[in-house]
C-alpha cells in the first residue's frame, strides 16, 4: 500500500510539473524611454597669489630737482630742506591692473559674466586690508576690482575659454616703502540661467 501510495503521488506530481511547464506564458512588454540632462558645468581658473609692484612713478613722488638757488661757485652749500611728497608721492589711490587673472570654460552654450570684487575685511572702508609686519600702523586698502577684457561672453568647453584681467584700486594713503599682505579678491564666474 505504502508503495502504491508514493507511485500516485509521484506520478502526480510529474503531471503537475509538466502542465505547469506547458502552459502558455502571461507577459506584458512596453519599451520605456530615457532621457539623460547633463548639468551645465563651469570651469575657472586663476592665480593663488597676485604680487604687485607699486613705484615712486606710481605714487607721482618726485625722483630729482635742483637746489633753489641753482648754481653754485664751488663753495655754495645744498639746501637740506626735504622735498615734499619725497616718500609718500602726491597719489593716494593707484590703479594697478593685472592683465589676465582668469580664463573660464563652459559646455553649456550660454554666455558667462565674471566679477572681480574684494573679500572685505574692513568695516570702516568695506575693502580688504593689506598690513605690514614691520610699520603695523601703515596699511594699504585695496578699495576696488573691475573684471577687464574678456570678461562677458559665451565660452566654450574646450578650445575658447572666456579669458580676462583686472584693474585694482588701492589706497595708499597710509602707506610707506615695504611689503603689505594679507588682501584678497573673489573671482566668479556666472552662466546666464
Amino acid at each position: 500500500m505504502k508503495n502504491k501510495v508514493l507511485a500516485i503521488l509521484a506520478a502526480s506530481a510529474a503531471a503537475l510539473g509538466s502542465a505547469i511547464f506547458a502552459a502558455p506564458a502571461h507577459a506584458v512588454e512596453q519599451n520605456v524611454d530615457v532621457n539623460v540632462t547633463i548639468q551645465p558645468t563651469i570651469y575657472l581658473r586663476t592665480f593663488k597669489t597676485i604680487n604687485l609692484q607699486i613705484s615712486q612713478g606710481d605714487l607721482g613722488a618726485i625722483d630729482k630737482d635742483y637746489d633753489p638757488s641753482n648754481t653754485t661757485d664751488g663753495s655754495a652749500i645744498l639746501s637740506r630742506i626735504a622735498p615734499a611728497n619725497l616718500a609718500r608721492g602726491t597719489q593716494t589711490e593707484v590703479t594697478k591692473n593685472v592683465k589676465e587673472l582668469f580664463a573660464v570654460w563652459s559646455n553649456s552654450g550660454k554666455a558667462v559674466t565674471v566679477t572681480v570684487k574684494p573679500v572685505p575685511n574692513d568695516t570702516t572702508t568695506g575693502g580688504t586690508v593689506l598690513t605690514n609686519p614691520v610699520a603695523t600702523t601703515r596699511r594699504v586698502t585695496l578699495k576696488t576690482a573691475t573684471a577687464t577684457g574678456g570678461f562677458n561672453g559665451t565660452p566654450d568647453e574646450e578650445l575658447n575659454p572666456l579669458v580676462g584681467g583686472a584693474d585694482l584700486v588701492f589706497d595708499v594713503s597710509r602707506a610707506v616703502a615695504g611689503s603689505y599682505s594679507g588682501g584678497q579678491i573673489k573671482v566668479e564666474a556666472l552662466a546666464t540661467p
